[in-house]
């Protein structure tokens, strides 16, 4: 029986892999070239993705530590106020290489629930956006778990909002709220519930950055699914090169990220081993 390839693209929004993106992280094009090479070679896609409103706690001009980034539709606008120059792109729109691969595919939105109470401070209840809102940022609709499971579905798009795209939280404590999905799920919830331990399967994982969301992910689609191949591509991703935030230069990033990868059984690669061993 042939493997099940799944393609994770982790956070390849135009926010961050496009040099006219607000919170550019130094993605080259050959990298979006390798990246898109291997998903090409994939049986399914999944895009994981931030999704913020304009008063998200990560941005540095609301106190967090991160530049605006990833904005729903509903909030491209007055971008000034926020320190975003113009002609800066906020979207988190998968950028145009990879949108090409996955145009034509059957599609899907998944928000996890906690995604909808990510600036929760401790006092009001409310959710920063609803579920429409960003179905009309991606013009994709609302996944069918029923078709995805049945395999209808190839591509899916799942926001999320912290570092480990496969990672839910618990919510039950905030009880219902109109417009919200009443339960805490993501795409790897119904890839659990359908291959259980993830024997026959492998993730790819391409992206930014290399040494937070990508490795994180990957860290805990490994936990789930301990049966699966989980590869990171190495030159299909992009390493965070600044000192004050990580890593200053290629050669330690990628002997870091490599020795951590061996500690919990992800395979660090390049896309010519990937590729050559018969794929």
């Amino acid at each position: 029986m042939a493997k099940l390839v799944i393609n994770n693209l982790v956070d390849w929004g135009k926010s961050f892999v496009d040099p006219e993106g607000n919170f550019y992280c130094g993605t080259t094009e050959d990298q979006k070239d390798v990246a898109a090479k291997i998903a090409t070679n994939a049986n399914k896609w999944v895009y994981l993705t931030d999704v913020h409103t304009r008063s998200s706690s990560e941005f540095s001009v609301n106190g967090g530590l991160y530049p605006v980034h990833n904005l729903i539709r509903r909030d491209w606008k007055n971008l000034s106020e926020l320190g975003v120059e113009e002609e800066k792109s906020v979207s988190p729109e998968l950028t145009d290489k990879l949108q090409e691969v996955v145009k034509d595919k059957p599609a899907g939105l998944i928000v996890p629930r906690h995604v909808f109470f990510q600036d929760y401070d401790g006092s009001r209840i409310a959710p920063a956006f609803r579920f429409e809102e960003v179905e009309q940022t991606f013009n994709v609709r609302k996944l069918n778990p029923e078709e995805f499971l049945d395999g209808a579905i190839a591509y899916v798009i799942n926001a999320k909002h912290l570092f480990d795209g496969s990672a839910i939280q618990p919510t039950e404590w905030i009880g219902y709220v109109p417009g919200v999905p009443s339960l805490e799920t993501n795409i790897f919830t119904l890839l659990k519930e359908k291959y259980g331990q993830g024997e026959r399967i492998v993730f790819n994982h391409t992206g930014v950055v290399m040494g937070i969301c990508i490795y994180q992910t990957a860290s805990g689609i490994k936990q789930k699914f301990p049966k699966a191949e989980v590869n990171i591509i190495a030159d299909g991703a992009t390493h965070l090169l600044v000192p004050t935030l990580g890593f200053g230069d290629q050669k330690t990033a990628d002997a870091a990220i490599q020795s951590m990868c061996k500690q919990v059984g992800i395979n660090y690669i390049r896309s010519g081993e990937f590729l050559g061993n018969g794929r």
